[in-house]
């Protein structure tokens, strides 16, 4: 949980680096982020499903709503490659996911963790 919730919190600076200089990166490493940030919040989509009955419904669907619309978007920019228009914009909406991932897991107390094969103890 700890590595995931790091991993995230590097897309933060990454992201809003890549928005304040969206010419400064190559073709390679913009879809390499882009493909990341989409491994990287997978993950927590498929944790807010699983745990869809035991958590405040109302900040989990608001959360899972931009989340969906986050991959679909960033899964066709890793695809289609440089040339997006106002992809800047995209850059600051993932650091906005990967700053609301970071708050989701600190602030819900009923988040469990999203990464698989990990023992998560719910009997309190």
């Amino acid at each position: 949980m700890i590595l995931y919730l790091l991993l995230t919190s590097l897309l933060i600076p990454v992201n809003l680096w890549a928005a304040i200089t969206p010419h400064l990166h190559n073709e390679l490493s913009m879809r390499a982020l882009h493909a990341v940030s989409v491994v990287l919040l997978l993950p927590l989509l498929i944790s807010l499903w699983s745990d869809r009955s035991s958590i405040r419904s109302v900040p989990a669907v608001v959360l899972a709503i931009f989340l969906c619309v986050m991959v679909v978007v960033n899964v066709q920019i890793a695809a289609q490659g440089m040339g997006v228009e106002f992809g800047w914009i995209d850059h600051l909406f993932l650091a906005l996911a990967a700053l609301s991932v970071e708050a989701y897991y600190l602030l819900e107390p009923n988040a469990t963790t999203p990464l698989p094969n990990q023992v998560v103890d719910q009997t309190d």
